[in-house]
């Protein structure tokens, strides 16, 4: 499976990349490579132990990276609503669909910034005292509590 990140000309149709497979996500609300990395891991794991929640494995990272059960809620918290930047998951790079949106790599959009920070928190639901409990800094701190949720979100 590919994650890369993408800053596109105009803003990509979901349902054309559905349609192939592969899944978009908004840039903003990924808390870094690592976070992706974690989402996917996971996804993988659970198709192998026959847990997974969604029909295919790009849909699957998506409810993941998004820490939640609820395919309506990873849409919201995820969801492209009209970005340039995402992330592309899936397993062929579709090429001709990501020119036809003036989309090129991008590794940057994938980066966790300070100024992602708020829009995390406040998706994830993760409060001051947490960073404060956690330490560091913010950017990691955000990225480590939001793979924690990921994390125990399928705790058998």
């Amino acid at each position: 499976m590919k994650l890369l990140g993408l800053r596109c000309a105009r803003a990509p149709d979901v349902e054309e990349f559905r349609k192939l497979g592969a899944q978009l996500l908004r840039a903003e609300r990924i808390a870094g490579r690592r976070h992706l990395e974690f989402a996917l891991e996971q996804a993988e794991r659970a198709f192998r132990r026959g847990k997974n929640i969604c029909n295919d494995l790009a849909m699957e990272v998506l409810v993941r990276a998004a820490a939640t059960r609820q395919i309506g809620t990873a849409i919201e918290r995820l969801g492209v609503r009209g970005a340039k930047e995402v992330v592309l998951v899936c397993e062929e790079v579709p090429e001709e669909l990501l020119a036809s949106y003036g989309c090129r790599e991008c590794e940057d959009v994938l980066e966790l910034s300070e100024e992602k920070l708020p829009g995390l928190m406040q998706s994830y639901g993760i409060a001051g005292e947490e960073l404060e409990a956690v330490g560091g800094r913010a950017e990691e701190a955000v990225q480590m509590l939001i793979i924690e949720r990921i994390a125990l979100m399928w705790v058998e």
